[in-house]
């Protein structure tokens, strides 16, 4: 139960300047009053019963279920009218935890083993089930204890009769700090009067932290002891963009950030009005803009920051939406299908299920894995569970119809994994004409380029192939050997490093050799310094978060293809990132405002 503090707000006790450091979660800058949101925990005694009480209470906890159950199908239909189906399935989700076996089942089998109350029956169920969840290595599943508690602390409010009260109560603007938030929190906040939050747990691929982004809240997770360190209507900046927390900032500190959103909101109106232009280089070397989304709600904003299709859509947020539950093909079906019409006769490139490695649902892999980034994931994961896997491309080659869908493997190493898997598809289309079905029989495939081996034999795999996307977070990490999320190697991140670019280039010769399109679509097509070096490199095709896009354009249409030629023949000349770095910036920055240059704005 949420126990919201605002109605007696207490006068700030320090006015010191404090910063604090989390994680970026969802851009954009708010700057408001504190109202710190604790989690109290509804006491849960344990009551002995008789055995003549067995049937009744096993009664009573079912009744707290359906009413749970109800309660979430209603926040789900109001989900899906305001924000669309995916969004909506979280709580449909959290619907079918509630009639789960290893969730409803083990509550009343507790209640009849132990002749126990059910509110004891259901916390102890529920800290085994977080318990479980909390131990995997894997983050995505970590992530998921926040589900388990959301939906069990509906039920224990269900069956202790206890009036809840939201978020959605609050009246005047305000930060909230919060030690956790659920997604049914979160959903319920409106983009005033809640200007921002930021809390003490949580991850980028939490539903928290996704819905956020589709909120346009600014948010900064991970900020460790957060509630006990700022107290009650302090003023507070959140910094989504750098993941930053400002506490009492001077007034010199609050103009430069309100400053800062009007800049952005300027420099995005004045980028917006390029967005029917094309992405052309002043000396008419022609690019193409595409984005990068894992919400068919996005589509809208792709659109509207002017993006030339889809080059990168993650499949894996339908898996992740139904979790614990498999996608069914007409789900898939629907989804793509949807996609494919939406942005005909511009192309959609879907990538195939990418979970695995820190974010996989263990109903797929089954085992857990000591070292997972290295382990079963992508592509090898896919062919390993073929059924899951037919059930996904089944569903690609019908949607096939609908439009121009592209399909991409992630992960791939060598050529033996796709003659496999176009032997897979040659079974799958097979088995559609028997049934019937119809399907695009020129469905171009392609792969993900984000491993050294990958990248080395590329003029090899080219050959397989109708197209490459360059996942540049992966191939840095994989190339450098560093984990950008371990703080004590993060330095060492560093994309313009020479034996990168070398990677990159030899990816972009063998594409141009074999005809074939090459695209990227990493955080490293957004970043407008190095885009510069991507376009002399030859890098035509960039997928990107759709607001990076007008950035981008300008990028593209302030330069000279020529120019970026010789910035990165100079920059493969160097021997290391910073000086790269340094030459870079000194060669563009005095074409471009700071604003822009900034990635940030």
């Amino acid at each position: 139960m949420l126990a919201d503090r605002a109605t007696k707000l207490t006068p700030p006790t320090r006015n010191d300047v404090r910063t604090y450091k989390g994680i970026a979660a969802s851009p954009g800058i708010a700057i408001g009053r504190a109202v710190i949101i604790e989690r109290r925990e509804a006491s849960v005694f344990r009551v002995p019963i008789r055995e003549e009480e067995v049937a009744s209470e096993v009664n009573r906890f079912l009744e707290a279920l359906e009413k749970t159950r109800d309660e979430l199908g209603e926040l789900a239909q109001k989900v899906r009218r305001s924000m669309g189906e995916e969004y909506a399935s979280i709580f449909d989700a959290h619907a079918m935890m509630v009639s789960d076996p290893s969730f409803a089942d083990k509550v009343q089998q507790k209640i009849e083993s132990e002749q126990v109350n059910a509110e004891w029956a259901l916390a102890e169920v529920q800290e085994e089930l977080q318990a479980r969840f909390a131990s995997f290595d894997d983050s995505y599943l970590r992530e998921r204890v926040a589900d388990v508690k959301d939906v069990a602390d509906r039920v224990q409010t269900n069956l202790q009769g206890i009036a809840h009260h939201d978020l959605s109560e609050i009246t005047h603007d305000v930060v909230i700090l919060a030690d956790d938030l659920t997604p049914s929190d979160t959903i319920h906040f409106n983009r005033r009067p809640i200007v921002g939050f930021a809390s003490e747990t949580g991850g980028r691929t939490s539903h928290t932290s996704i819905i956020a982004k589709s909120l346009f809240i600014p948010a900064v997770i991970g900020v460790a002891r957060l509630t006990k360190m700022i107290d009650n209507d302090e003023m507070v900046i959140v910094d989504g963009y750098e993941g930053t927390l400002i506490v009492n900032p001077t007034q010199a500190m609050i103009a430069e950030y309100q400053s800062r959103v009007l800049r952005h909101e300027e420099a995005e109106r004045k980028l917006l009005e390029n967005r029917p232009l094309p992405a052309i280089t002043k000396d008419n070397h022609q690019l193409t803009l595409q984005a990068n989304i894992e919400l068919v709600e996005e589509l809208k904003d792709a659109v509207r920051f002017g993006a030339e299709g889809i080059g990168l859509y993650r499949s894996e947020f339908l898996y992740i939406s139904k979790s614990p539950l498999l996608p069914t093909e007409e789900e898939h079906l629907q989804l793509y299908g949807a996609l494919a019409e939406a942005l005909a006769p511009r192309e959609c490139v879907i990538r195939t299920f990418d979970l695995g490695g820190k974010k996989l649902a263990r109903e797929v892999i089954g085992v857990r894995e000591d070292n997972p980034v290295l382990g079963l994931r992508g592509l090898r994961l896919c062919m390993k569970h073929r059924d899951m896997f037919r059930t996904q491309l089944r569903a690609l080659l019908r949607a096939s119809t609908h439009g121009n869908i592209k399909i991409m493997f992630p992960l791939v190493t060598g050529v033996q994994e796709i003659r496999q898997v176009k032997t897979l598809i040659r079974e799958i289309k097979s088995e559609l004409d028997d049934e019937g079905l119809e399907y695009n029989n020129d469905l171009k495939v392609g792969i993900m380029v984000e491993v050294p081996s990958a990248a080395v034999i590329a003029d090899i795999l080219a050959k397989e192939v109708d197209f490459f996307a360059i996942g540049t977070n992966d191939l840095i990490q994989y190339s450098l050997a560093i984990d950008r999320a371990n703080e004590s190697v993060s330095y060492l991140y560093e994309p313009l490093h020479p034996a990168l670019l070398r990677l990159i280039k030899n990816i972009l010769d063998a594409g141009k050799a074999a005809g074939i399109p090459v695209s990227m679509c990493g955080e490293m097509a957004a970043d407008p310094i190095y885009a510069v070096v991507l376009i002399g490199l030859g890098l035509e095709i960039f997928s990107m978060n759709p607001s990076s896009i007008p950035i981008i354009k300008n990028i593209v249409r302030s330069v000279r293809y020529r120019d970026c030629r010789r910035i990165a023949e100079m920059a493969l000349q160097k021997r290391t990132a910073q000086e790269i770095e340094e030459f870079v910036i000194e060669s563009v920055a005095m074409r471009f405002p700071e604003g822009l240059i900034n990635k940030t704005v």
